[in-house]
């Protein structure tokens, strides 16, 4: 397949060590020794979020037991707990002064649990250092498990974030490792389990997808009760990656975007560069004022 260039309106400037939030950022990240997505998912909105003294934090470790095509995080046998991790977060939270914290993970299907007590210490931890710190957590699937998803519902995270990544037909090609019916079935047992918690989940465009089929993921995320949905477009780490098929115009993201209201969707958060964690905190503020 021929690789189309990226547009102009997709491209944005490297983050500059120089720049003083930037640097206050990194060096927080290395006194803890801590991982985030924005540099191993190679994130375009990275220069925006360090600049805003902000980064979604990366638990158990920086390589992955699973091998999605689209993403940058190298698939390897993968490392034992660092047991110091979530107090290191909660302490690198404070020290920025966060109001509003996302906490994601690489995926760990060789633990027990699939990292989900991991993910439980953490928010105590959070918690405990800086209570009121929001708390947005981007989980794995934990293979569907229960049982991990109970320990979470137990430590009551302000948001649960689980993205499906993209439309049921192209999971075999992008997500091998991974079942769409899955991550959607994890989506609904929590918000039928605790309706409190704001659930959320994404999907990238751009990799061979059809609006037919985008239309139908919208319904399936609308009748798991997901309140936020982000769409943002793929954007192919290296030639190693799945290519782009389509670079979507910021009108049709507005185009889909109606097209997920119409679908039942009462949050959606659509643009080109949107990612999981982008305009987390307005978000996650605007359903709490309207909701009272």
């Amino acid at each position: 397949m021929t690789r189309v260039a990226l547009p102009d309106y997709l491209r944005r400037p490297i983050a500059s060590l120089d720049n003083s939030q930037n640097k206050k950022v990194r060096e927080i990240l290395k006194q803890y020794n801590l991982n985030t997505v924005c540099d191993g998912a190679r994130c375009p909105n990275k220069c925006e979020c360090y600049s805003n003294l902000t980064a979604t934090f990366l638990i158990m470790g920086e390589t992955c037991t699973r091998n999605c095509a689209f993403c940058n995080i190298e698939q390897c046998t993968t490392k034992k707990l660092d047991e110091n991790e979530p107090k290191n977060v909660a302490l690198a939270i404070k020290d920025l002064g966060l109001k509003y914290a996302v906490i994601t993970s690489v995926t760990r299907d060789d633990l027990d649990d699939y990292g989900a007590n991991h993910f439980c210490k953490t928010i105590f931890q959070i918690r405990k250092n800086t209570p009121d710190v929001k708390i947005e957590i981007l989980t794995p699937d934990f293979c569907g498990s229960y049982e991990s998803l109970n320990m979470i519902i137990k430590y009551k995270p302000d948001v649960f974030n689980h993205n499906i990544e993209t439309v049921k037909r192209l999971y075999p090609k992008a997500r091998q490792m991974a079942d769409y019916d899955t991550s959607i079935a994890v989506l609904k047992y929590i918000k039928d389990e605790s309706d409190d918690i704001i659930t959320k989940t994404g999907l990238m465009v751009g990799l061979g997808e059809t609006q037919d089929e985008l239309y139908n993921a919208f319904c399936d995320v609308q009748k798991a009760g997901v309140d936020i949905l982000t769409l943002g477009q793929y954007i192919a780490p290296s030639k190693k990656h799945l290519p782009v098929a389509k670079y979507y115009t910021p009108d049709e993201f507005l185009q889909l975007e109606n097209l997920a209201r119409q679908a039942g969707i009462k949050y959606p958060l659509f643009a080109p560069l949107a990612r999981s964690s982008y305009k987390a905190a307005q978000t996650y503020l605007q359903i709490k004022k309207q909701n009272g």
